[in-house]
């Protein structure tokens, strides 16, 4: 890595990396990087594509991990947190929080010095019964901003799948999981620079803690970045143009 890139990791700065995964040809290179634990899992996946895009997208977050904390990608050891969310563990930390989310061809990882990150990304399920979902999973005023922006403009989806991935990021930026219930909190439906979380009725304090973005990705996806902190910058970086398998 750049070392310029490694020093841009600072306070209120996070790194999302891009990783593609409609590309498999990286796979048989990164599959030795994975651990014991990861090619179990991997092996469980029922089709190839599905086993190759796991390989991908570990095997690059370990490569990714490894240029920040100077230790070969093979050799990094990962924790479990209570609420399920991976850290690195406590001799590779140096302070180096991270998060991974994949979905269709795409992956992308959130990296940042110290403070907790969640990133979310999610392709788009036109034959969904968004409605039916969010009837289910959404709080009240999540339901009724989803309601009145259909009205108004047609479209359940973009909101739809704005709010899943913004909630799914905050659940994994504080490592609590979807057990905590997506409906204790609300956030900002919709698209472009509102992406905010509006209350949290567990912790009162919480929008004043954290930070919420939307990505863009490509088209037919929704994506969002949650940060502990003021986030004062994001740097996007493609994977493939910047690391080797």
């Amino acid at each position: 890595m750049d070392d310029t890139l490694r020093a841009s990791l600072g306070p209120g700065v996070v790194h999302v990396w891009r990783i593609p995964l409609d590309d498999q040809a990286p796979a048989s290179a990164l599959q030795p990087l994975l651990s014991s634990d990861e090619r179990a899992r991997a092996a469980r996946l029922f089709s190839d594509d599905l086993r190759a895009q796991f390989a991908l997208a570990h095997g690059w977050l370990r490569r990714i991990l490894a240029s920040y904390v100077s230790v070969p990608a093979h050799s990094l050891q990962f924790d479990i947190a209570p609420g399920g969310k991976p850290h690195l563990a406590l001799e590779h930390a140096e302070r180096v929080e991270f998060n991974l989310s994949h979905s269709g061809d795409v992956a992308l990882v959130a990296v940042a010095a110290g403070s907790a990150v969640g990133v979310d990304v999610e392709r788009w399920k036109p034959k969904m019964e968004h409605v039916r979902v969010a009837e289910r999973f959404f709080s009240d005023h999540e339901r009724a901003s989803l309601r009145e922006q259909a009205s108004r403009t047609g479209d359940v989806m973009t909101g739809f799948y704005a709010a899943w991935t913004r909630k799914e990021a905050y659940l994994k930026a504080r490592g609590d999981g979807i057990a905590r219930g997506l409906h204790h909190f609300d956030v900002e439906l919709a698209t472009g620079s509102d992406a905010r979380l509006i209350a949290d009725r567990l912790d009162e304090h919480a929008p004043s803690r954290w930070s919420m973005r939307e990505l863009a990705v490509d088209d037919g996806y929704s994506a969002a970045l949650v940060h502990n902190g003021p986030l004062r910058d994001i740097m996007r970086v493609d994977v493939t143009a910047t690391l080797r398998p």
